[in-house]
């Protein structure tokens, strides 16, 4: 997870929200027309805010499955179902999420709520197997509710930490064989990508360079 801004609301929002909104509302339906909340317009820039990425996981969702999330459930708040601010892309496995009975949504970090440095506070990684840091019950309840550990997005994790390594030991070698000198920028910037926030699951890449103080 890291920390994202949000676009201005999509014109297609602003034109249809208040109509299909109270369409739903007066039609009893248990769930909203995904059509209408998945319209191209507005999961272009749902991509476009996390860079094709899912807001929870950092999971690349580009030609791969990917959901909209209903940040807070529309059994909850069926006037929420078209609100800009309630719709979060989502990969298959994090929107298979407890639900706020469980766990709230004001429980747990938030994307658009928390800064990358307060996300940090609460979330860490051993390897690629994500945890709470120094026992953190925020961290604990956000790893929990968006399934955030478990075993397919580990083994993600671990083929795109592999990559970084490969990466680093092609770096060290080159070193070694340069009499030990410093990473020039090249190589710096080469590890340096792997943590921008297009990249997948950059929260693990920005605290293992952390680690390595680089």
């Amino acid at each position: 997870m890291r920390h994202l801004d949000r676009l201005p609301k999509p014109n297609k929002l602003i034109q249809k929200e208040e109509e299909w909104t109270n369409l739903f509302v007066e039609s009893g339906k248990l769930r909203p027309d995904n059509n209408k909340y998945g319209h191209k317009d507005i999961l272009a820039d749902l991509n476009a805010i996390s860079f094709h990425k899912c807001f929870y996981s950092e999971q690349k969702l580009k030609g791969i499955p990917k959901e909209i999330d209903h940040h807070i459930e529309v059994t909850e708040r069926k006037d929420l179902a078209y609100d800009w601010d309630n719709l979060y892309l989502s990969s298959t496995i994090c929107n298979n999420k407890l639900p706020n009975k469980t766990i709230s949504v004001n429980d747990v970090l938030n994307p658009f709520t928390n800064s990358d440095e307060e996300i940090e506070e609460h979330l860490i990684f051993e390897d690629e197997c994500i945890t709470a840091k120094n026992g953190s019950k925020l961290g604990f309840d956000t790893i929990k509710k968006y399934r955030l550990d478990s075993p397919l997005l580990d083994s993600i994790r671990s083929r795109a930490l592999h990559q970084f390594k490969d990466v680093l030991e092609i770096i060290r070698k080159n070193q070694i064989q340069d009499k030990g000198r410093d990473m020039n920028e090249i190589e710096l910037e080469a590890l340096y990508r792997f943590a921008q926030p297009d990249h997948s699951f950059s929260l693990m890449f920005r605290l293992l360079l952390k680690k390595h103080n680089l």
